[in-house]
């Protein structure tokens, strides 16, 4: 997998386009196992190194890695975050893009590769950021009652200037496990919008001048309430207009705009109205046009441009499973879009609005890959337990026996409204070069077909998701693409409900089970320090009778029977996970192995080096070997079989 993921000669990351056309990236060679930041000037011939993030804090011996950047506006200065051992908490340093100089200031506990990120205010003075009080993941307080804060160039680090938060503003009720978080979109915002974030789609909203900010005058007022059904923050001030993604009475969404002066949501322009079995992804915002990214089953991606109140679609150069969009300013006509399947590499482009063409745009090598070229992939919808069909997504080799001999990996998530988008991975593609079927089901719980289909797997309609993930197995079952016996199941973090119920409820019809960072005893989440609280509008709270029993319902740990033989268990954790504690997969692990039927093999990999999104380098590939080599192992792979079985103990 090393040598195939490896073919490009340098990796990139992170890129930030500027209005200039100068570049701003983190970048790593072949062989190297961290990112650099660099800076490439519109017509410099070389890049220059900015920051190497193995010299800070040399004396502490931490390996650091870099996780978020983000230049001022006028280039002179880049905020880079800084964190260790998989910890996600960060240290913001300041660094001046002409002399390469770290300012003699340390911003700690911030967190800007979630939250809204750094936002730098339109004069460069200085940027919003959102502060964590608590930086200890086993305190109590961990991840509650964070504030906004602004930072201005040549202040004292120490002195926190609170903008936004339950600290500033009691009068807006903010809940301790609410994340008050700021966003400023471009260099001649008037406004910043103050979001009340968590895991659900729908926030309540406030703004602002971002002058009264700037004096010290915190004047914010309600932009929107929860009720209102906007997306999260795909949203932005153009001039005095707000243009947002609307979900009200479109569980596809919709494009809308208001008028700072009336805000009147319920009679919204509409810019582009909601497309049936296509869900809006994102949107772009360029000087003449807007783009809008949709998605049919989340599998199918299209491009759309909207322009002198015309919606059109675009020609795209490629059949595309999944389309990313950036633009350098929304005073700018410049687009590039990035295209990617489960079979073809991420290609990027550069589209021209005028002449309505493309062309290619790659920021690394433009790498070919011949082994992968006799590989298929099937897109099928499969009636669930319900009748409702499920989108499964079947990758395997064209000359393909469906003799129910071949080894199976489904990989499947089905929380928070995210799906599984196509995307292309020499890792997972290698697994099928090897004789297996990958096989990805599109679960509700999951965005992939709208809000309604995220509700489809939600709190007390959670079950949907697991069963949906059973029925799918059972379809490729009966139709003989593989067995019982060589059938694996894996998901991550909250998609450990879905393949520890499907194991508790299903035993007999998995061979391997295997879970990373994965939520396994919900029923006790709410508990947890920083993970629990902002949970609660995802899963639901014991002190809900109604959600109680929901929980109870999607908790594996609790389902787990003596007197029953269990599929084969790999868990993984990482020890500075600050959202999914490890103890949840180490109860599980312990309960499976205490079972008096067990027959087959459960095993538990602690990392103490990494956090909840796992390790960078080389490291990567050692740890999806693994699970690989356990699901080969336990689907009866000839070429993956011990020479000296072991027993469960």
């Amino acid at each position: 997998m090393y040598e195939i993921d490896n073919r490009k000669s340098f990796y990139i990351k992170r890129q930030h386009l500027t209005e200039n056309d100068n570049q701003f990236n983190l970048k790593k060679n072949v062989g190297e196992s961290y990112y650099k930041l660099f800076y490439k000037g519109a017509t410099d011939s070389e890049e220059t190194l900015l920051f190497d993030p193995k010299l800070y804090k040399e004396e502490t011996q931490l390996d650091y890695e870099i996780n978020y950047i983000k230049p001022s506006w006028d280039e002179k200065y880049i905020v880079v975050s800084l964190s260790y051992s998989g910890k996600e908490l960060s240290e913001l340093i300041i660094i001046d893009t002409k002399t390469n100089a770290v300012l003699p200031v340390i911003l700690e506990n911030a967190w800007p590769s979630s939250f809204m990120g750094i936002n730098w205010l339109p004069d460069n003075s200085g940027f919003t950021y959102l502060y964590f009080p608590e930086s200890d993941p086993e305190n109590p307080n961990f991840k509650r009652n964070n504030q906004s804060v602004l930072y201005t160039l040549g202040q004292d680090s120490k002195k926190l200037n609170f903008i936004f938060g339950n600290k500033t503003n009691p009068e807006f009720n903010i809940k301790p496990t609410e994340h008050p978080s700021t966003s400023i979109n471009s260099s001649n915002d008037k406004y910043i919008i103050g979001y009340l974030s968590g895991v659900d789609n729908f926030w309540d909203a406030y703004y602002t001048k971002i002058e009264d900010i700037k004096n010290d005058n915190l004047n914010w007022k309600p932009l929107y309430s929860k009720e209102e059904k906007i997306k999260t923050s795909n949203n932005l001030f153009v001039g005095d207009d707000f243009i947002y993604m609307s979900g009200k009475d479109a569980d596809n969404f919709q494009l809308a705009s208001v008028n700072i002066n009336t805000l009147n949501f319920n009679a919204p322009k509409i810019l582009f109205k909601e497309k049936e079995d296509e869900v809006i992804e994102t949107y772009s915002v360029n000087k003449n046009a807007i783009y809008v990214s949709t998605s049919k089953f989340g599998i199918e991606a299209n491009l759309y441009k909207v322009q002198d109140n015309k919606t059109t679609k675009i020609n795209l150069p490629k059949k595309a499973g999944r389309i990313s969009l950036s633009n350098k300013s929304i005073h700018f006509n410049d687009l590039w879009i990035s295209i990617s399947g489960w079979t073809s590499s991420n290609e990027r482009y550069k589209y021209d609005n005028e002449k309505e063409t493309f062309t290619e745009a790659y920021l690394t090598d433009k790498i070919e890959y011949p082994e992968f070229e006799n590989i298929v992939v099937e897109e099928i919808s499969v009636p669930s337990h319900d009748g409702v069909l499920v989108p499964l997504s079947i990758i395997y080799n064209k000359n393909l026996k469906k003799d129910g001999n071949n080894p199976s990996f489904f990989y499947g998530y089905g929380a928070y409204g995210d799906g599984v988008s196509p995307f292309f991975s020499p890792i997972f593609l290698q697994y099928v070069k090897e004789g297996g079927i990958l096989c990805i089901p599109h679960v509700r719980g999951g965005g992939e077909k709208g809000e309604a289909w995220r509700l489809g797997g939600f709190k007390s309609t959670k079950p949907n998701t697991w069963k949906d993930l059973i029925a799918c197995t059972e379809y490729m079952v009966v139709n003989k693409y593989t067995s019982k016996d060589r059938t694996a199941i894996y998901s991550g973090s909250a998609g450990g409900i879905m393949v520890g119920r499907a194991m508790t409820e299903r035993p007999d019809l998995f061979a391997a089970v295997i879970s990373e960072a994965g939520v396994l005893n919900p029923l006790r989440m709410e508990t947890q320090p920083g993970a629990g609280g902002s949970n609660i509008r995802e899963f639901g709270t014991v002190k809900d009778s109604t959600e109680c029993m929901a929980l109870i319902e999607m908790d594996a740990y609790l389902h787990i029977k003596d007197s029953t033989d269990y599929p084969a268990t790999y868990l993984t954790v990482g020890m500075n996970d600050p959202r999914v504690v490890p103890w949840e997969s180490g109860k599980f692990a312990a309960r499976l192995q205490n079972s008096n039927n067990l027959k087959k093999p459960v095993l538990l990999y602690a990392d103490f080096e990494s956090g909840h999104k796992g390790s960078s380098g080389k490291k990567v590939y050692e740890e999806w070997g693994n699970v690989f080599s356990f699901a080969l192992w336990q689907t009866k792979h000839p070429d993956y079989q011990l020479n000296n079985p072991i027993s469960k103990k």
